[in-house]
């Protein structure tokens, strides 16, 4: 309501300023401002992914990866603004003064322009803002014909946002034409941002990733070419009597005939949130097509992802049938793999794929399954996702490491399996750590001095001695120093790439990132841990060395329980093989 009633304001206000500076002033001011907003819009996706890449991955400028579509639309647009206006006053000297009710009535039209134009561009550009969920152009459908689909909801009360949308699409594919017009990959540009804003954490969880953060593995049909009719598509399983999801597009409206339309979508490191996981609601992902009314966009009616974390192969269908319904990936594996299903309508045909602001042009789809049946027997079998196993390991050099269950000493053991740290200290020392409600680190980095990591004998609300982990996930150190079996400085260690990411492999041929390590020598201890960033290779973490006796250092994995780790690798060169396998409980 506030964001209405502001936007209403400013309009008004817009229109009234140049309806008293006479039609020329307003004129000039509205070609100024329409130039400005086509400026703006050609440099939008190149400058978002300019500011996504100069993003770190932690730190306080993380927070740019998170406006970088938002600033990337509205900061162009008000520079290109300042300086048109600076040079057409520095050419136009003379003005001309109102004449009159004619020149009154212009300056009134240039006016409205110019304000629905730059409270459009304001509002389409705060919704690609995290938090801005809170505004609701698009929304969850309240009628049970289609509960949890994403519709329309209405916008401002003057549609500023709407002609802003349609007058710049209008000109992509006229005036202004292009090779990518706007009309075509956005054709629902005034709800965009809301509907990405959609999503875990009240709207604030990651609205964007990186183009190499997302691959796409497959696609597929499922239903006849010639059209099937939709409810027949839409069931919850191959039962007879199988529940049946209703569902509405963008408009409110039925889709009586078409075909579903399936796209599974490999997520990388980058593409996780702040706790280790991918997270996807149905505004999140949108699938571009183009049919006898142009450009159209579907949101998904269903998710495909991993059922349980111990095993790869086990796959689920998960509905969006209804309101703020978020599926997370399973698991600490360093990829995770998702399917996405749409309904297309009869004579559309699947363009592109957009997964939070990233477009990815499909080809030819290819696999069709004339049924649902047909379908969920391939997601039963497998076949239809697939996991994402690690191939081309390279066994030369390894060392295999005997691994004792039993043994109780932290420095006789070359693997760990347990959440805790391994030391303690008061809540007050944490420095830069990150800490949750029960103490445990979320993520950061902090050196210590060795002789303050004791608080043995302290209350255990001030205490911190153990990393913050998911309900399906578990901790594991692997000690990689000179002493262990599992030592960088082995005969396969040394040969290893220090560019190539550190990882555990389970007996699945499923990789695990490191999220973190611990290094301890003489003089310092520090603990560095962050689920959503990865170490990427080891010139990331300290470097032992083989003349030092008082180094010590653990690398800290993310692995889901229920499987058995067997292979501690760099890249795919392998380090170390755990015999017999390491359960993770």
């Amino acid at each position: 309501m506030i964001v209405k009633i502001l936007c209403l304001v400013l309009v008004l206000a817009i229109t009234w300023v140049w309806l008293n500076r006479g039609f020329f002033n307003a004129f000039i001011h509205m070609l100024c401002t329409i130039a400005a907003g086509a400026i703006a819009f050609a440099f939008w996706e190149p400058f978002a992914y300019l500011i996504m890449g100069f993003s770190p991955d932690s730190g306080f400028l993380s927070f740019l990866a998170y406006i970088a579509w938002g600033a990337a639309l509205l900061v162009p647009f008000a520079l290109a603004l300042i300086v048109l206006r600076f040079a057409t006053d520095a050419f136009l000297k003379n003005k001309v003064s109102p004449i009159g009710a004619v020149d009154y009535l212009g300056g009134a039209i240039c006016g409205g322009i110019t304000a629905m134009i730059t409270v459009g561009m304001l509002f389409i550009g705060y919704g690609f803002m995290p938090g801005s969920g809170g505004v609701r152009p698009v929304d969850y459908s309240a009628e049970s014909a289609g509960i949890g689909s994403l519709r329309r909801a209405g916008g401002l009360w003057i549609p500023a946002e709407k002609f802003t949308a349609a007058f710049y699409g209008q000109l992509s594919t006229t005036s202004l034409s292009t090779g990518e017009p706007l009309a075509e990959y956005y054709p629902d540009l005034d709800i965009t941002g809301y509907a990405i804003n959609i999503s875990e954490a009240g709207g604030k969880a990651q609205p964007s990733v990186p183009y190499d953060a997302i691959s796409i593995k497959k696609t597929y049909f499922v239903g006849s070419p010639n059209g099937s009719p939709t409810r027949e598509l839409l069931v919850e399983n191959a039962q007879p009597d199988a529940f049946v999801q209703q569902y509405q597009d963008l408009s409110g409206e039925s889709v009586s005939t078409g075909r579903l339309f399936g796209v599974v979508v490999e997520f990388g490191e980058q593409a996780k949130e702040q706790n280790g996981q991918v997270i996807m609601g149905n505004g999140q992902a949108r699938l571009l097509m183009t049919g006898p009314d142009g450009s159209e966009v579907a949101h998904p009616v269903a998710i495909i992802s991993q059922a349980r974390s111990s095993d790869a192969e086990l796959y689920g269908r998960f509905m969006y049938d209804s309101e703020e319904l978020f599926v997370a990936s399973v698991g600490g594996a360093s990829r995770a793999t998702m399917g996405f299903e749409f309904v297309v309508p009869q004579g559309y045909e699947p363009e592109a794929i957009v997964i939070k602001n990233t477009r990815v042009m499909l080809d030819e789809t290819e696999q069709n399954f004339s049924d649902p049946t047909a379908r969920f027997a391939a997601l039963n079998s497998g076949s239809l996702v697939g996991g994402s196993a690690v191939t081309d390991l390279d066994l030369d050099d390894v060392s295999t490491v005997e691994v004792d269950p039993n043994a109780g000493f932290r420095s006789l053991r070359p693997i760990i399996v347990s959440e805790r740290i391994g030391y303690s200290f008061e809540v007050r020392q944490k420095g830069s750590l990150e800490l949750n409600e029960e103490n445990a680190i979320l993520r950061g980095s902090q050196q210590f001095n060795p002789g303050d990591l004791d608080a043995r004998g302290l209350n255990q609300k001030v205490t911190v001695d153990s990393f913050a982990t998911a309900p399906d996930v578990q901790i594991v150190r692997v000690n990689v120093s000179r002493e262990s079996p599992a030592s960088l400085l082995g005969p396969a260690g040394r040969l290893a790439s220090r560019v190539l990411p550190p990882q555990l492999i389970d007996t699945n041929n499923q990789a695990y990132p490191a999220v973190g390590f611990i290094y301890e020598d003489n003089s310092i201890v520090e603990i560095s841990y962050d689920p959503a960033s990865s170490i990427r290779g080891l010139q990331q973490v300290p470097t032992v060395s083989s003349s030092r006796s008082d180094q010590k250092l653990e690398l800290v994995f993310r692995v889901s329980k229920g499987v058995d780790i067997r292979y501690f690798s760099v890249g795919g060169k392998v380090i170390a093989e755990f015999d017999p396998p390491v359960e993770v409980q």
